[in-house]
């Protein structure tokens, strides 16, 4: 047909095909998945939410529903630990990758909440029971230690609403480790509320809490709960602290 065409209708007809053959082409979508989509995130419902460099706080399951470390695919440790149970060994230390602690004889060893939480533990007191939980994110961690720090004191208000600027601050060295620690009370509004619901502050909190920076990675150690109850056991903090040594 072509051949009895004029020369230049047959070359306009011929760009048109060349034309709609490129536009034919194209990436196959996924299988399983439709067409333009965007990829599934990783994580899970309890990791869904704001990275920790962000609004988010690495302490959750007290006046919340989750862990707010999210947008980040739960890290597992590298290290590993001797006791596959997640249990402390026949002297008391609990193995959580790098790094080893004594567990207080009067704090109890819970299940972890999460992928996120390495350890877990809670003690008692008139007030209610308070909460250690041990975060790990890997070699790059969630950001530096004064950042989460900032963060964390930045959950805590005064109880008519203004910034509580009375949080102490310390470093030490640990087993040869950098360690950050700070001390705020106040009302606390760093947990996860439910979804389309306001996160309601809980009055008289206190936290305790120290950054531990290893070869490996930092790890997080936040003691959250009512504020007797964690004044009460600041002592059993921070010997738990102090007895930190390289994992063996």
């Amino acid at each position: 047909m072509m051949k009895n065409l004029p020369f230049h209708v047959s070359s306009v007809f011929l760009g048109v095909s060349l034309i709609l053959g490129c536009q034919s082409k194209g990436p196959t979508p996924k299988e399983g998945s439709a067409a333009g989509e965007p990829s599934p995130q990783v994580g899970t419902t309890e990791t869904t939410g704001a990275h920790p460099g962000g609004t988010g706080d690495p302490h959750a399951g007290l006046a919340a529903t989750g862990d707010p470390h999210a947008g980040m695919a739960p890290i597992q440790n590298p290290h590993g630990g001797t006791d596959a149970t997640g249990l402390p060994d026949d002297n008391g230390m609990l193995d959580v990758g790098a790094i080893a602690f004594k567990v207080p004889g009067a704090w109890n060893v819970r299940p972890p909440k999460s992928q996120m939480r390495l350890a877990q533990l809670d003690a008692s007191g008139k007030a209610g029971p308070a909460e250690l939980v041990v975060y790990f994110f890997g070699p790059q961690g969630a950001g530096t230690s004064d950042a989460n720090i900032d963060r964390w004191i930045g959950q805590f208000a005064n109880t008519d609403g203004s910034p509580v600027t009375n949080a102490t601050r310390s470093a030490s060295k640990v087993s040869g480790y950098d360690v950050a620690r700070v001390e705020v009370a106040g009302e606390y509004a760093g947990g996860m509320a439910a979804p389309g619901q306001p996160q309601e502050a809980v009055p008289g909190q206190r936290l305790l809490a120290a950054i531990v920076v290893s070869e490996g990675g930092p790890y997080y150690f936040k003691f959250l709960g009512p504020d007797s109850t964690v004044q009460e056991h600041r002592a059993t903090f921070d010997a738990l602290i102090a007895s930190i040594v390289p994992s063996p």
